[in-house]
Parts: structure tokens; C-alpha cells; sequence
């Protein structure tokens, strides 16, 4: 039996000071109702995506329990990006429990801000005291990998600018972050933490994303437009960033060739790739780890356009912690599905959606897509 996705919603802003948390949860959802012309009677089950610390609420999916439309039904929670939720949903499907399952992802990171989000996961005896947190391991990670390939801040730039430009034709991605911008922009905007900066990653704002997912019955006996969920692996790596080769990311490159092997395809039959790239450095990473490019290529390929990587502009124009990689899954079935907008790329029926998790990439997931 296989699991379509059949609905989605997103709501991604810089800053939302009008609306709280639950306000924007709702409002993705009837978003996500509407886009498959379903009423919340006709969800199942709803699994939730979100962080006590980044709300600064203990279990903190209870608040949003009525937002989401799962008062009065089986609920729960994962506590990383929606795309792991999707795991959880899947599973639940598979049950034969429920027909159809609602996925929400959500942060308000405006409140907490990454750094100090990010912090609260650092080791805080070994890594906090000395500034541990998203920015400095990733820099860590990039510096690692400069090491080993060659590739350096230019290179990393390149890959902002393609999905900054990107991002200029998606409605679906942050205002503002979107832009014709050149090299010299992204080396010249302010450092975060050598050689990330401003530009060159994506800024954390405030938002949702929600998808609907039902079994492949349901949606023949509903004749629902749909597209499938094909394949998929997730792997998690070594806690501490020391104790991984920094400059790879061996995680993503497993669970890429479980997703693989399940779907029966091989890298080469991949027409788009949505990504969760943080920073630009992690995109370069990937094309290794998911098989598009031989190790130390990755610089010659962003430039090859073989197989079209983040076409809807990718986390580069807006991240929405705990949404961002399910938003890459929602973009990645837009895509097989035709229904992309602007940024559709011609004739796809096969696409992967990747996410992460935890500093530096140490937990990865991809999702095969087909029409």
C-alpha cells in the first residue's frame, strides 16, 4: 500500500507579531483543508512537529492541539522537523487505523532566535561554554570540508545566489529573502561565523507548514490527485561533532540509498532534489552525499544543472525551524505533481525531498517523490 501526499499549507514570515503560535497553526491548516477540498472531519489522525525550548513551553504541542484540528482525536508529536513526523504518519497509515493523517510543522523562531535555540542543544558542559550552537559547528563543518575538497567561500556563495534568484519566483518562500543577488553580495554581507554569513544561510523567521497524507485506497476511492511517497530512510550519526568526519555527512548518504533501494531507483533517475541546506556549504555537501556528484565535484556540479536542487529558492530564502524540511517534501510533491507555479520544472514525475536535524547535519531523512 502506498501513501500519497493529497494537501498542503504553508505560512512563512520574517516576523509575525499579530499572530500567536496557535493563530498561524490554524490558519496553515484550513490552507492545507482547503487545498484538498477536505473538511477536519475527514482527518484521522494528526501528528504534530515542534520544540518546548524554541516555544518556551513544556510539551508544548498541547497548546496547539485545537489549531491543528486534533481535539477530540488521536494525537501526537515529534520533536524535530516535520519531515520525521511524516515518518511517524506514514506508520500510522500503514496501521490500517486511519485513512488519512495531518502533519504540522511549526515554530515561532523570533521569539528564542537560532542561536540561542540551537545553543540549548549543545553539550553544556563541553560545547556551550564555548559558543557551541547551529552557526559556529556548522562553520566548523564548513571549514572542515573547504579542507578537504578545496572549495571555499566563492564556491559556497555561488550556491546562494542560485537559490536566492531561485526563490524570486516562489510565493512560497519568505518576502524579502528572494533576490537578484551577486557573489560580491553574499561574501560582503555580514559574518555570522567565518564563512557563514548573513546571505549565505537562511534567516529564521516565524511560520507553518502542513501536509495531508492519506493511503493510496483513500485516495482511488475519493478520487483524489495525489502524488507518492515512494521510498524513504532516515539516519542519525554520532552525538558530538568530533567523533564524525566533519567534513562528510555519512548519514545523509545512508538513508539516500535506503530511500534509493526502496523506490528501486538510482541517483541518476532523480529529476529535482529539494534540500534542507541551512547554509550554503551544506548544499555542496549533499550533492556528494545523495549521489549526484563524485566526492570534491560538488563545485563544478552546482554549475552543471544535471539534476535542478532547491528550484523553490530551498531554506536559503527562509527557515522555519521544525518546518523547514517538511516544507522541502511539500515543494518536492508540488514539483511531480505540476503544481509548483513558477518555479515547476518541466516534465517531473521523480523528485527526493531531504531534511535535517541536530548540529552539523547529524540526523538526515529523504523521501523518494513520483507522481
Amino acid at each position: 500500500m502506498r501513501i500519497g501526499i493529497i494537501g498542503h499549507g504553508i505560512t512563512i514570515e520574517r516576523e509575525n507579531l499579530d499572530w500567536a503560535v496557535e493563530d498561524t497553526v490554524f490558519y496553515t491548516v484550513q490552507k492545507a483543508l482547503q487545498s484538498a477540498s477536505m473538511s477536519i472531519e475527514e482527518i484521522g489522525t494528526v501528528i504534530q512537529a515542534g520544540d518546548d525550548v524554541a516555544d518556551g513551553l513544556a510539551i508544548q504541542h498541547v497548546q496547539t492541539v485545537e489549531a491543528a484540528g486534533a481535539f477530540q482525536k488521536e494525537e501526537s508529536k515529534v520533536e524535530r522537523d516535520g519531515a520525521w513526523a511524516v515518518h511517524y504518519a506514514i506508520a500510522r497509515l500503514l496501521s490500517g487505523k486511519f485513512k488519512t493523517a495531518l502533519v504540522v510543522g511549526f515554530s515561532k523562531g523570533t521569539q528564542c532566535g537560532l542561536s540561542a535555540f540551537s545553543g540549548m542543544c549543545a553539550d553544556p558542559f563541553y560545547l556551550r561554554p564555548v559558543g557551541g550552537d547551529a552557526n559556529t559547528i556548522a562553520a566548523i563543518q564548513a571549514g572542515y570540508y573547504s579542507a578537504r575538497t578545496g572549495l571555499g567561500e566563492r564556491d559556497f556563495a555561488e550556491v546562494a545566489v542560485k537559490n536566492r534568484r531561485a526563490g524570486m519566483k516562489n510565493p512560497r518562500v519568505m518576502q524579502g529573502e528572494a533576490g537578484d543577488y551577486s557573489v560580491e553580495d553574499i561574501l560582503n554581507s555580514p559574518k555570522i561565523a567565518s564563512p557563514i554569513t548573513e546571505l549565505n544561510t537562511g534567516r529564521t523567521g516565524d511560520g507553518c507548514v502542513a501536509l495531508i497524507l492519506a493511503t493510496e485506497d483513500y485516495i482511488k476511492e475519493n478520487k483524489l490527485e495525489a502524488s507518492y511517497i515512494t521510498g524513504m530512510g532516515l539516519i542519525s550519526d554520532a552525538y558530538y561533532p568530533t567523533y564524525r568526519d566533519l567534513s562528510r555527512i555519512k548519514s545523509a548518504e545512508v538513508a539516500a540509498q535506503a530511500a534509493y533501494k526502496m523506490a528501486g531507483i538510482q541517483a541518476k533517475d532523480i529529476q529535482v532534489a529539494e534540500v534542507h541546506e541551512c547554509y550554503a556549504h551544506q548544499e555542496l555537501m549533499l550533492y556528494e552525499s545523495l549521489g549526484f556528484c563524485e566526492e570534491g565535484k560538488s563545485g563544478d556540479y552546482v554549475k552543471s544543472g544535471k539534476i535542478s536542487v532547491n528550484p523553490s529558492g530551498g531554506v536559503t530564502c527562509g527557515n522555519v525551524i521544525y518546518a523547514s524540511g517538511l516544507a522541502r517534501l511539500m515543494e518536492a510533491s508540488l514539483q511531480v505533481s505540476g503544481k509548483a507555479g513558477e518555479v515547476q520544472v518541466k516534465g517531473v514525475k521523480r523528485a527526493i525531498a531531504h531534511a535535517q536535524a541536530g548540529l552539523a547535519m547529524q540526523s538526515n531523512i529523504v523521501y523518494v517523490v513520483e507522481a
